[in-house]
Formats: C-alpha cells, sequence, structure tokens
C-alpha cells in the first residue's frame, strides 16, 4: 500500500472516530449533571473561540483569502450552514441529555446520505436507480430494527431520543445540500477558513434557539441553567473537550483524508464514526451492545455504503447534457 493512501486510510477513521466522541463527553457531561442547554452553550462557544482563533492566525499571511471569504456570496452560505449546525448542536445533546444511548444515537443519524439521495432526486432531478431502491430498503429495516416498535415498553420509553436522532440525520443532509450549493462562492477559499466561519455563526445563530428552549417548559435535564456549574473545572474542562474534539480534530482529519482518497472511499471509512460511538459507549459509560444495535447497524450501514457507491457510479456514467456537449466541442474541433 502507497504511503499516502495509508495517511489517507488512517486519517478517515479518525475523523470518523474523532466524531463519534461527540455523544460520549455529552453522556459525561450529563453524568455530571450538564443539561442539554449548558451543553449547548460551552460546544457553541468554544466551537466559535476555535473558528475565530484560525482566522486571526490565517489572517497576517492569507489576508486575500480571508477578504474573499466574507464576501456576501460566501457568508450568506456559511450563515445557512451555521443556523442549520446550531439546531443540530442542540438537538444531538438533547438527546442524549435525555437518555438515548450513545451507539443509538450516532447509528440512527447515518441515515443522512438516503435522505441526501431523496433530496437530490427532488430538488435537483438525480436518477433514481435499482441500488439506490435496495439502499432505502435496508436503511427502513436499519431504522425499524434500531427502534424495535414491536417492544412497547422500550420504544415509549425512548422514542423522544430516537425521533430527535432521526431529525438530525435529516438536518444533516440539509447541510450537505447547502455545503454543495455554497461550493462554487467559496472554491477558492481554504476548507479551514470555511470551517471557522460555519463556527462563528453557529454560535450567532444558536444563541436565539437557546434563549426560545430557556421559555419552554421542558424538562430539567434539557432546560436547566447554572453557570455556576458549567464553570466547575471538570465540567469546564469536558466542554472543551467536546468542542475541539468533537468539532476541530473531525474536520481536520477529514481534510487531510481527502487529499489522499477519492470522495467515496473517504466516506465509507467515516462509518468508524458509529462503530466508535457504540465502542467507546460500551467501554467507558459501561451502555450495552444489544443484538438490535448489531443487525439494526449492519443493515443501516449497509444502506449507506450501497448509497455511496451507487452515487460514485452515477458519477463515472457521463450525463446526456455531457455527451452532447462532448459531440459539440468535438463537431467544432
Amino acid at each position: 500500500m502507497e504511503k499516502t493512501k495509508l495517511i489517507g486510510y488512517i486519517t478517515a477513521i479518525l475523523g470518523g472516530l474523532s466524531f463519534g466522541t461527540i455523544p460520549i463527553f455529552s453522556a459525561n457531561l450529563r453524568d455530571l449533571g450538564a443539561s442539554s442547554l449548558e451543553q449547548s452553550i460551552m460546544r457553541l462557544f468554544f466551537g466559535s473561540i476555535v473558528g475565530l482563533v484560525i482566522i486571526l492566525l490565517y489572517l497576517p499571511a492569507n489576508a486575500k483569502m480571508i477578504r474573499r471569504s466574507m464576501k456576501f456570496s460566501g457568508q450568506r452560505g456559511y450563515m445557512i450552514q451555521g443556523l442549520i449546525l446550531a439546531i443540530m448542536i442542540i438537538l444531538y445533546l438533547s438527546s442524549i441529555a435525555i437518555g438515548t444511548p450513545a451507539g443509538e444515537a450516532a447509528l440512527l443519524i447515518q441515515v443522512h446520505p438516503f435522505v441526501t439521495l431523496m433530496l437530490g432526486w427532488l430538488i435537483f432531478k438525480e436518477k433514481i436507480t435499482k441500488s439506490k431502491i435496495f439502499a432505502l430498503c435496508f436503511a427502513l429495516i436499519g431504522i425499524i430494527l434500531l427502534l424495535h416498535p414491536w417492544d412497547a415498553t422500550s420504544f415509549l420509553s425512548s422514542i423522544i431520543g430516537d425521533a430527535l436522532a432521526l431529525v438530525l440525520g435529516v438536518l444533516y443532509a440539509g447541510y450537505i445540500m447547502v455545503n454543495r450549493w455554497n461550493n462554487k462562492n467559496v472554491e477558492n477559499v481554504s476548507f479551514l477558513i470555511s470551517v471557522s466561519w460555519i463556527l462563528i455563526w453557529t454560535f450567532l445563530m444558536g444563541l436565539p434557539f437557546l434563549f426560545i428552549m430557556k421559555q419552554f417548559n421542558l424538562p430539567t435535564e434539557i432546560v436547566s441553567l447554572s453557570f455556576e456549574n458549567m464553570f466547575t473545572p471538570q465540567i469546564l474542562m469536558m466542554g472543551i473537550l467536546l468542542a475541539v474534539i468533537g468539532g476541530l480534530f473531525p474536520y481536520g482529519f477529514i481534510m487531510v483524508a481527502s487529499r489522499y482518497l477519492e470522495a467515496s472511499r473517504t466516506s465509507i471509512l467515516l462509518l468508524s464514526e458509529p462503530i466508535g460511538a457504540m465502542l467507546l459507549g460500551y467501554l467507558f459509560l459501561g451502555e450495552p451492545i444489544t443484538l438490535w444495535y448489531i443487525l439494526g447497524g449492519v443493515a443501516l450501514l449497509t444502506a449507506v455504503i450501497v448509497t455511496i457507491l451507487s452515487q460514485t457510479k452515477d458519477e463515472l456514467i457521463p450525463t446526456q447534457n455531457e455527451l452532447d456537449e462532448s459531440d459539440e466541442k468535438n463537431t467544432k474541433t
């Protein structure tokens, strides 16, 4: 194996694993008495600080790129992505706060490639192929196995947390679609700069939602707020780790991996996220790995892999427009 590809494989897997630490840190914070609101404040605030520091470090040597990234066309996309990401963070941490197991939450979020596929068909008129239908069937089977609705007691006790995790998958698909749309506006901007702006906008867009949350009569594990509690050393340190290891590290690893591997292979390796979350949850939180996790996870991850491979195959096949343009060029030549 080439050394460069080995670097790509390792960093892609580390990227997925670092994403998988998010529910672990959140569950630890929950056990320390930090509510979803308190966790969200720390995650948004420290994330924006990381983004601001990166931009300031880039500024002396890359002032032109910073100015380019500040154009309205690009900032509009960053703002929308920040809004979606803020809602995702709040829902994710709320799901964990009310008791959804880390591995289960991470697995249910993996519906996003399937949702992206459906949105691509509805919005961009992308083809629905047999392999995509096959992936859809596996995704639905995986979700049913993970939720196991036939066990009424278990289903009713976890339905809210599971629903939040599924909504996260839909939001993540929307985040990816917005990212695709905004790529043309920021194609000459470093990925790290783009991520930094998104982290800053996530904080700015998330604050109103946190204020609105506080106005509702929600469970205390979601909306309780005590700055004295937040600034205890153990909770503060865990909040910083949640923002850095669960925020900056994944994007950094993915950025490195994308330099050495094709996008489809990187996406498959990132499936280490739910696997890592499940294993870490078992090792550090004592969360059991049930038969339904294994069966549902295998079905859902199979759907994701089939979706990714089918999208890659479609990208290799030229569209009719591309064929027409090629014929036109050949005719002119």
